[in-house]
């Protein structure tokens, strides 16, 4: 613990009695606005007072009192002017919200995501659970309660990440990442009827790489991410995030590829690597349109980008950066919704913040796309 800081502590109990009356309102605008400040004042002061973010992978975080103080006061001023500053981007109160899905059922569209933090990372504060919001108009969502956790006495025993989705006749899919101790990552699944009542499969893992790949339980692996596409022959597609053994024996950051004809049982397939691209290509969407596969990705910790093939296991294109990169978030899902189309978006913000964002998506006629607004 570091010594007392009078000047911090001073504009950390300014924050706190200026929002203090706001907490007394009970709309979720206001209540997702006070949470952030209130968790990112406390954190401020926190790192003022020398407790700074730990964890045993020996991760910087570039969280500092100035920066997160700085942003409760923005949010804050921005409540006192009678502004929602939040509006538009969905997180459960306090929360950050980060890998996700999206499932149509009845006229209402349903999100699963990582349940993070804000002002923290997954190291200082497990990501351990799934959670579940609802809305009819993309904008209002409703948190529902969680659906899925992680488990003790199975693989994923320490964390869960990236749930991503597939109907097969009555019933739906969870592929989701399964987490051990050692941050072993592998592609594990659950099915459910009614999309609040999860089973796991006994089986769990599902899929792990192969020997071109350098994994193994019992240190960090890369396998994660997973998203599973359906093609129109009823083959299905698992792209996933990994590292590849290069043949001067070092590894390269790589997208993979399995197949399957039931969902339960996986070939492994190809690998490819992104070019330019040190850091890992994450969080991967496909789909077809008009014949053509679309990959949309995390670029390198650039931005959210995208490749276009004529087939769904290789000959991905990707333009250069500065023809490509759509916009600066991840972990981005392109979806129709009541007629119209969108990308989402979950934005990081430097203080440990992430939201749901949802943007219009326009389909040209030559097969490329534009976005359009962001929804508030």
């Amino acid at each position: 613990m570091g010594e007392f800081n009078e000047t911090m502590y001073k504009r950390y109990c300014d924050i706190m009695v200026r929002v203090a009356p706001f907490k007394l309102k009970t709309d979720f605008e206001t209540v997702k606005a006070v949470a952030v400040i209130d968790t990112l004042a406390n954190r401020g002061y926190d790192l003022a007072c020398g407790v700074f973010p730990g964890n045993r992978f020996g991760f910087t975080f570039h969280y500092t009192e100035e920066s997160v103080f700085a942003r409760a006061e923005e949010l804050l001023e921005a409540l006192e002017r009678g502004e929602e500053p939040l509006k538009g981007k969905y997180a459960e109160p306090g929360g950050a919200f980060v890998d996700h899905d999206f499932i149509e059922k009845d006229g209402v569209m349903h999100v699963f995501y990582n349940r993070a933090f804000v002002g923290h990372d997954w190291p200082e504060r497990f990501v351990d659970t799934f959670g579940h919001a609802t809305s009819t108009d993309l904008v209002n969502w409703t948190p529902c309660h969680p659906v899925f956790s992680a488990q003790k006495g199975v693989f994923d025993d320490y964390q869960v990440w990236s749930p991503g989705f597939v109907k097969r006749g009555d019933e739906y899919y969870m592929f989701y990442t399964g987490v051990n101790y050692n941050i072993a990552q592998a592609i594990c699944m659950a099915k459910s009827k009614d999309l609040e009542h999860w089973e796991r499969c006994s089986d769990n893992p599902v899929f792990i790489p192969g020997p071109w790949s350098p994994w193994s339980a019992d240190k960090w692996s890369d396998c994660r991410d997973g998203m599973v596409f359906a093609d129109d022959d009823g083959k299905y597609y698992l792209y996933y995030c990994t590292s590849k053994l290069m043949d001067d024996g070092s590894t390269h950051n790589a997208m993979g590829i399995a197949f399957s004809d039931d969902l339960y049982h996986w070939t492994d397939g190809v690998a490819f690597t992104i070019p330019n691209c040190n850091h890992m290509p994450e969080s991967p969407f496909v789909m077809k349109r008009d014949g053509k596969y679309y990959m949309f990705f995390t670029n390198c910790g650039k931005g959210t980008a995208f490749a276009t093939s004529d087939y769904p296991d290789r000959g991905w294109e990707v333009l250069p950066d500065d023809k490509n990169l759509i916009f600066p978030g991840c972990t981005s899902e392109v979806f129709e919704f009541k007629g119209k189309w969108y990308i989402s978006n979950a934005m990081w913000y430097g203080t440990g913040e992430q939201y749901l964002e949802i943007t219009e998506l326009f389909w040209n006629g030559d097969g490329t796309f534009s976005v359009g607004k962001t929804l508030r």
